[in-house]
């Protein structure tokens, strides 16, 4: 189950879930790589903080995804798909939000 998150309300709805997230970027020869972030959230804008080699794998597919997981105030992950605006110095990333949905966690087996 999944619920659509109105852009307008991301930034309230991510501060529900804490001040950090993950950061996936796509790697074209093996998985993705998974970055644990700082997100500052201005509207649809959000900037974080990025190693150089995620930073790389960007200039080869410039979106990544965000993911607040679920915790013991909130049931469901908040998941963000985002492209890339800007890389900043000091790897700072500045991403725009594209759509943002909260789903549920996969049942446990």
């Amino acid at each position: 189950m999944s619920m659509e998150v109105p852009l307008e309300d991301l930034s309230d709805v991510a501060h529900l879930y804490g001040p950090t997230a993950f950061a996936a970027v796509s790697a074209p020869d093996g998985p993705p790589r998974l970055t644990h972030v700082a997100p500052h959230i201005d509207g649809t804008m959000i900037t974080i903080g990025l190693g150089q080699s995620s930073i790389a794998l960007l200039g080869q597919n410039a979106t990544l995804g965000l993911l607040w997981p679920a915790n013991e105030r909130e049931a469901m992950s908040l998941i963000v798909d985002t492209a890339v605006d800007e890389i900043l110095p000091d790897g700072l990333v500045r991403v725009r939000a594209l759509s943002g949905v909260r789903h549920r966690p996969a049942p446990s087996v």
